[in-house]
C-alpha cells in the first residue's frame, strides 16, 4: 500500500468508526423510548446504518479491503435486529463492524508511520 492509499484507507476507516460510535451511543437512548418516539428513532437509526453501509461499500470499492465488505455484511443483517428490538445483538453487531473497520485503519497507520506522516 502506498502513502496515498494509506491516507485514503485511514480516512474511510475513521469515518466509519466515528459513525459507528455514534450509533453505539444511540442504542441505550433508543431502549428507553416508547411508542411513536421509538418508532421514529428506529427509522432514523436504520437510515444512519444505511448511510454507514454505503460508506463501507465505497471504501471497499476504492480500497478492495475485505474488512470493509465484511463490516457492510454485518450491518446489512442488523436491520432485522432493530425492527425486532434485539438491541443486545445489534450492539454486538455494531462492535463487530467497528472491529472490521479498525483493521484497515491499523494497516494504513503502519504505512503512514513508516513514511513519517504521523
Amino acid at each position: 500500500m502506498n502513502s496515498k492509499e494509506a491516507i485514503q484507507n485511514y480516512l474511510f476507516a475513521e469515518r466509519v468508526k466515528t459513525n459507528l460510535i455514534t450509533v453505539s451511543q444511540m442504542i441505550p437512548v433508543l431502549c428507553e423510548l416508547k411508542g411513536a418516539e421509538k418508532t421514529g428513532a428506529k427509522r432514523m437509526l436504520k437510515i444512519l446504518i444505511g448511510s454507514i453501509n454505503q460508506d463501507l461499500i465505497i471504501a471497499y470499492n476504492k480500497s478492495k479491503k475485505a474488512e470493509f465488505l465484511e463490516a457492510s455484511g454485518i450491518l446489512e443483517n442488523s436491520e432485522n435486529m432493530i425492527d425486532n428490538e434485539d438491541f443486545d445483538d445489534f450492539s454486538l453487531a455494531v462492535g463487530k463492524a467497528m472491529t472490521k473497520a479498525t483493521t484497515p485503519a491499523q494497516q494504513a497507520w503502519q504505512v503512514l508511520s513508516e513514511n513519517e506522516f504521523v
